[in-house]
């Protein structure tokens, strides 16, 4: 039986993520939620690492700049889910439906990442 080598993490920068939600979200590095936006964007580093098996080495720019763009999509995600009590955001609608949130997390982005991804199947 051959033994597959675990995906190698990619090379994002978990600070830039962090300064590219903050400005996303129009908030300053020296705001009170700029902590919450850094731990966010540490999280979305690894679960989109999770969703990704690159070899480090071969990693073209275009995937690296559009990778990070769904990171930190994902961070401002995370981030505001804290608005979101039990799912339930706090939106106004017309017709007065309450807006769910999905309880997957990746949902959003993970169509931008499957395209990137190198390897399929059960490990």
């Amino acid at each position: 039986m051959t033994t597959v080598a675990p995906p190698a993490p990619l090379p994002i920068d978990v600070q830039a993520v962090a300064d590219a939600a903050l400005a996303v979200l129009r908030l300053g590095p020296t705001d009170g939620d700029a902590d919450r936006v850094e731990a966010a964007a540490v999280v979305a580093v690894d679960l989109a690492s999770q969703q990704l098996d690159f070899d480090v080495v071969d990693v073209p720019t275009t995937v690296a700049v559009a990778v990070t763009d769904a990171v930190v999509t994902l961070t401002v995600e995370l981030y505001r889910r804290k608005d979101a009590p039990f799912g339930v955001t706090d939106s106004w609608s017309v017709d007065g439906a309450v807006l769910r949130l999905s309880s997957d997390v990746m949902r959003g982005v993970r169509s931008q990442l499957s395209k990137y991804r190198a390897r399929w199947g059960i490990a």
